[in-house]
């Protein structure tokens, strides 16, 4: 968050600086967006895997909210909504617009007179305010994200406390635009072909599947000894291990099965392109009992399924960051900061953590009422 500017912004992200609370009173207000508002304009600065998976259930609620409103997804930079998990949201989005300016995106789709609401996930309050203040004067109601929240208060409206994590963030802000309660829903669906392939790659094997992811980028990598360690471990204790070989810096696949050939690997080249393999990773979740890797994409896509999972940090704030699961260990590295490393975790603490986590044999609500999700009104050839 960008407050060393001091001043009012300091101010105000001080002031919104409030612990989540678990129970919220009812919303009320007497400012709610109109329904049939045309266009619902989302902006982000950058969206990597995790970003992304933890925005879906803002943009469910406001596809259920506000059906008949024009959805556009903008990003200053990228957004993984509209590349790898872009069929995930099809149905929620109507346009996405990535490497683009706001102000480019709102002539497009909101020339003055044109009625819209700018959804903003960006943070930094300086950044806000002055959105914000641009946003007034052309009659656009702006819906800033924590900690700028208060920016879009208004009169009449209940004054929400900010929730600690990210996800919840994000849906809170199209909570207050409908004035109501939202379902919240971040599970993924697994097409039935993905599950095909996956219990290929399972061979039969009739013993408990554990995923271990490695790769990474940067401070977030495992070691080829930790995972070795890890896996060797778990298959003396009657698990089937699978490495998942994602994209990333991490240990190669030849060190790892020459440590430990009984280790089996999940790698891209096992499906068509990169969307059809995050299905394969989606559909290999559905039926492990545990993943075990570093806190970052893959375990927010593990969650997607309710897989159990320890998590390896390396210094994130995991209350805002925490996989959407209660069936969740964390292993924290030994140092905070720019010298904390994954892979100097203890190879002990990770699997002691397994060790409670497959005790417990916890796996979050397993049977769910099925989705009912309101489809885009059709807006004609684009």
């Amino acid at each position: 968050m960008q407050d060393s500017a001091g001043g009012l912004p300091v101010f105000l992200a001080r002031i919104l600086a409030i612990p989540l609370l678990r129970h919220h009173a009812p919303m009320e207000s007497s400012f709610a967006m109109d329904s049939s508002a045309p266009v619902l304009i989302f902006y982000a600065r950058n969206d990597a895997l995790g970003d992304g998976l933890l925005r879906i259930p803002a943009l469910r609620a406001a596809r259920t909210a506000f059906p008949q409103s024009r959805v556009v997804y903008g990003a200053t930079r990228g957004s993984s909504l509209s590349h790898v998990l872009r069929k995930h949201v099809a149905h929620l989005v109507d346009d996405f617009r990535t490497n683009t300016r706001l102000s480019a995106i709102l002539a497009e789709f909101a020339p003055r007179g044109r009625k819209a609401v700018v959804v903003d996930l960006r943070t930094g309050v300086p950044g806000l305010m002055l959105t914000a203040l641009q946003l007034a004067g052309r009659g656009i109601r702006h819906e800033a994200n924590f900690a700028g929240h208060l920016l879009s208060l208004r009169w009449g409206t209940r004054l929400t406390l900010r929730p600690e994590h990210n996800a919840w963030r994000y849906h809170r802000l199209i909570e207050r635009l409908a004035a109501r309660h939202l379902p919240f829903d971040h599970r993924l669906d697994v097409p039935d072909a993905a599950r095909t392939l996956a219990r290929q790659l399972r061979g039969g094997c009739s013993r408990p599947l554990v995923l271990l992811g490695g790769n990474a980028q940067g401070r977030k990598c495992m070691s080829e000894n930790q995972v070795v360690a890890v896996a060797g471990n778990l298959i003396d204790a009657g698990y089937q291990v699978l490495y998942l070989a994602t994209p990333g810096n991490g240990p190669t696949l030849r060190a790892l099965v020459a440590k430990e050939s009984r280790l089996e690997v999940a790698s891209p080249e096992l499906a068509p392109d990169i969307t059809s393999f995050d299905d394969l990773l989606l559909a290999l979740g559905e039926m492990a009992v545990a993943y075990i890797g570093m806190e970052g994409g893959l375990a927010h896509l593990m969650a997607a399924v309710m897989t159990p999972a320890v998590i390896v940090n390396n210094g994130a704030n995991m209350e805002r960051w925490r996989p959407l699961s209660n069936a969740v260990e964390v292993v924290a590295a030994p140092r905070r900061g720019r010298s904390a490393y994954v892979a100097d975790a203890p190879v002990e603490a990770i699997l002691d953590a397994a060790r409670r986590l497959l005790a417990a044999g916890r796996r979050d609500h397993a049977t769910m009422p099925e989705r009912r999700e309101t489809a885009p009104v059709q807006f004609g050839a684009r």
